[in-house]
């Protein structure tokens, strides 16, 4: 017997009991859906996390800190030798510094506290940005501001935050009106042994280009009222006298960062990372400007023997000559060699990660909610399962004696078995393609509706919370396919054990 034959009196077979087939592929197609949907669900999951999780720092980017920043070994500290005993090292292509520096700011009618970040232009040019351009490198300190830092303010008037719940949020347009940060004053400290001469190099190498960092210690600010104007700030001497009570109305009670005895400054803000207040990135939160400029910033407005924030002290507490870096990103070149650099960084007693270790203990516990999952949705297909079976089993009582007549004509056992089967894989395989169907509808419906309440709230950006990839609708179909087959297996046997003579005088 052909295999055209076998198959062609399989879909006649199942063609003559159309209400039965129906019932029994019926059953498939809500198996199939149930494991697809359900792995979908726990992909979907794997997927936002992922992405979230690799977002925060390249698959091949180490992030270094030191515990001397806390109060732990000088020898830890990172600077640029350390630069230099990374860049050294196998695998390792590049090494870049960061500096962090913590400032109360004022805008408009609120205030908030910013954590700017000193970057090199290489990482500020991966920032994608909304509004504006990116800092020059030309020493002045341009600000990219994070999309979500409005959700940082406080009233003055009031001393209350952002409310989340309510989303009540200010209409602060950070490009177009006027921000005043506040300059804390660092501890002095006359260290022993050393002149103000010693220092020179701290600050007088700053050439001219850092004139912008002028501080007008008395400051005011009632001229930026209206946030709507940026005319009143055309004179980089922006005022005389800064009286808080002139910055709101007369007499008002004001909540503020800001000390008498801090320094106020012009802000340049010159671009806003992309994104909307329900747009979350890893850039939403932080201020970022060009390192080098931060540096200039820095030595600018605190001198050699100040504490500035930020930066670590040794153990009298006292400030080091040179400044330090918060952090070292350092680029591995292959993400397989990752591991090796970390635990050598690790070794050297540094505070080292990787998003990739992240990435494999997530991929690991998302295993195992795939597995779960999975088994739950394999529960209805074990019953499709045993459907197909019993149906199978029907058709053989039903078909006795067609079967005796197959076998005294001399058809084989093989042919009889594989005409079961055929039944049986039909079933699997058109129940497996329309509960794939009714799958793909299932995941659409989720990703347009739930998805867009479920996932912002975890993630803070709408992101799919379903998702069936290529390989997971090819094993869909293949499985479902194999469990009709395996379903039909025994009621096949069956069949070709039957009796030619018994089958014939069957009625």
């Amino acid at each position: 017997m052909r295999i055209s034959d076998i198959l062609g009196m399989s879909l006649s077979n199942l063609w003559k009991r159309k209400m039965r087939t129906v019932l029994t592929v019926l059953g498939v197609v809500i198996g199939t859906a149930s494991i697809v949907v359900m792995l979908s669900l726990g992909l979907g999951l794997k997927e936002a996390m992922m992405a979230q999780v690799g977002s925060a720092s390249g698959l091949t980017e180490i992030s270094v800190e030191s515990d001397a920043m806390y109060g732990g070994s000088d020898s830890l500290l990172l600077d640029d030798s350390t630069i230099a005993m990374f860049s050294d090292m196998e695998y390792v292509e590049n090494v870049e510094p960061q500096i962090y520096y913590s400032m109360p700011f004022q805008i408009g009618n609120y205030e908030g506290y910013m954590e700017l970040i000193g970057a090199s232009q290489d990482y500020l040019s991966k920032i994608e940005l909304g509004d504006g351009t990116y800092p020059d490198s030309n020493g002045n300190m341009g600000i990219i501001v994070g999309n979500q830092m409005v959700m940082n303010l406080m009233d003055m008037t009031t001393g209350e935050w952002v409310d989340f719940e309510s989303e009540e949020v200010p209409n602060v347009d950070f490009m177009n009106t006027p921000m005043i940060g506040g300059i804390e004053e660092g501890d002095s400290y006359d260290i022993e042994g050393m002149g103000d001469d010693a220092f020179d190099d701290f600050s007088d190498d700053l050439g001219d280009a850092n004139s912008d960092f002028a501080v007008e210690e008395d400051f005011s600010v009632d001229d930026i009222e209206d946030t709507d104007s940026m005319d009143d700030f055309e004179d980089d001497s922006v005022g005389e006298d800064f009286a808080e009570d002139e910055y709101l109305e007369e007499d008002s009670e004001v909540y503020s960062y800001f000390t008498p005895d801090m320094k106020r400054m012009k802000l340049n803000v010159c671009g806003v990372t992309a994104g909307d207040l329900d747009t979350y990135t890893d850039y939403s939160y932080y201020c970022y400007t060009d390192i080098d400029a931060l540096k200039a910033f820095l030595k600018k407005n605190y001198s050699a023997n100040s504490v500035i924030p930020g930066q670590p002290t040794d153990k009298e507490g006292k400030p080091y000559r040179d400044l330090k870096y918060s952090q070292l990103v350092v680029k591995v070149d292959e993400a397989d060699n990752v591991e090796t650099v970390l635990e050598d960084i690790q070794s050297m007693g540094y505070m080292a990660y990787a998003s990739k270790e992240w990435l494999d203990e997530i991929e690991k516990e998302f295993m195992i909610i795939e597995a779960v999952l999975g088994g739950i949705g394999a529960v209805a297909m074990l019953v499709a399962a045993i459907s197909i079976a019993n149906t199978m089993t029907m058709s053989i009582y039903e078909r006795t004696k067609e079967i005796g007549v197959m076998k005294v004509l001399g058809c084989g056992l093989s042919n009889i078995r594989s005409m079961f089967l055929t039944e049986a894989a039909f079933i699997g395989f058109i129940g497996g393609i329309v509960g794939l169907l009714l799958s793909y509808f299932i995941s659409f419906l989720l990703n347009q509706f739930l998805a867009p309440i479920f996932m912002a709230d975890m993630y803070g950006v709408a992101m799919n919370i379903s998702a069936i990839p290529l390989w997971l609708t090819i094993v869909a179909v293949v499985f479902s396919t194999i469990v009709g087959m395996v379903a039909g297996f025994f009621p096949a046997q069956r069949a070709t054990r039957l009796s030619p003579l018994a089958a014939i005088r069957n009625e």
